[in-house]
């Protein structure tokens, strides 16, 4: 398999995963009913670009994913705009759209193989980036997000000569800033009834790797989510890749199941006030400890999330990393978060 068929593939393969992981959320209640980005669900990822002509020129082009928040009117275009040092503007290209609920989002996907390879570049540093939002039969063009990522580059291959170019693959956007950021939110299983269960996300580093995850109330393990992945003898934590694990507490609710129906342990946290811990075992071992408090209502949310704007139903919560499976930039978060947009009222834990 050639290596560009790699690149498209493992990209489709993240956007893929990450829309499950947030489709079947609804978006929060907005006073002003405007359309507004997730911005826990903006990812960059690069790809080989559209070649023509047989003639695959060396480097990367970017694609982006993310989640809209509805009201999403008929005639809207998002558009997202690319710049490096000396190329500005670099990169444009639009995102497809279609008519979307004020209760409702959206997927977004655009760029990669829509972007032609003509535009590819050899560049590691700093890309800056903007994404509008635009509707012509409204007569409005706004800037929902504005960030930059870190680009950077695997190491040459050991024997490469002094021709070698790099291909797509071999760039990434450093994303360590996401590693001490959990998430705490309730989801819809199709599975099991469109019933709603509690899930705990979090991200590590290397390829997608075996996750067990254990929910902890007053010192009792009351309930485990298992997430399928590489092994130990597979797993490459060192490798330039982030992966994340969405774990779903199955038989926990927000409130108890009507009729003593439902799925065990049944155990519904507006009944059980108080402090919960998920440990964490990434490849049989001890990985991450998230912590979070809930109230006399069943609530966890911190406000952070609020605070920031950050257009989810999400709670965001501290994750500690156990160990040293992984090695990372552990203060990335303070300057780097969501892409250069830092959470204020939010301290990662120490190690």
């Amino acid at each position: 398999m050639s290596k560009s068929v790699l690149i498209r593939l493992t990209a489709l393969l993240v956007q893929v995963a990450l829309s499950a992981a947030w489709a079947i959320q609804l978006r929060p209640a907005l006073a002003d009913a405007a359309p507004t980005i997730a911005k826990d669900s903006i990812r960059i990822t690069f790809q080989t670009g559209r070649v023509r002509g047989g003639f695959e020129k060396p480097g990367w082009v970017p694609a982006l994913a993310c989640r809209l928040n509805g009201p999403i009117a008929s005639g809207s275009k998002l558009t997202a705009e690319f710049t490096l040092p000396g190329k500005t503007p670099w990169v444009t290209f639009d995102c497809p759209l279609e008519e979307t609920a004020a209760n409702a989002s959206l997927d977004v996907e655009g760029g990669g193989e829509s972007v032609s390879n003509d535009k590819a570049v050899e560049y590691t540093g700093v890309m800056n980036f903007a994404i509008k939002l635009s509707n012509p039969l409204a007569g409005t063009n706004v800037t929902l997000f504005t960030g930059k990522a870190k680009v950077s580059k695997t190491p040459t291959p050991h024997g490469a000569g002094a021709n070698y170019h790099a291909t797509a693959s071999e760039y990434y956007v450093d994303d360590d800033w996401r590693i001490p950021i959990g998430y705490v939110f309730f989801a819809k299983d199709s599975g099991h009834n469109n019933e709603s269960f509690l899930h705990v996300l979090f991200w590590y580093r290397g390829n997608p790797a075996q996750v067990e995850a254990h929910l902890f109330y007053n010192g009792k393990d009351i309930a485990k989510s298992k997430v399928s992945g590489n092994n130990a003898s597979d797993w490459n934590p060192k490798k330039a890749q982030w992966s994340f694990a969405d774990c779903q507490f199955l038989g926990v609710y927000l409130n108890p199941p009507a009729d003593d129906a439902g799925y065990d342990p049944k155990f519904a946290l507006a009944k059980n006030p108080g402090d919960y811990e998920v440990k964490v075992l990434l490849v049989g071992n001890l990985a991450r400890s998230i912590k979070f408090n809930v109230d006399a209502n069943g609530k966890f949310d911190t406000g952070i999330a609020a605070a920031n704007k950050l257009g989810s139903n999400r709670a965001i919560v501290p994750v500690q990393v156990i160990g040293s499976q992984e090695t990372w930039n552990r203060t990335a978060w303070k300057t780097d978060a969501f892409y250069g947009n830092p959470l204020s009222g939010f301290t990662a834990p120490g190690p």
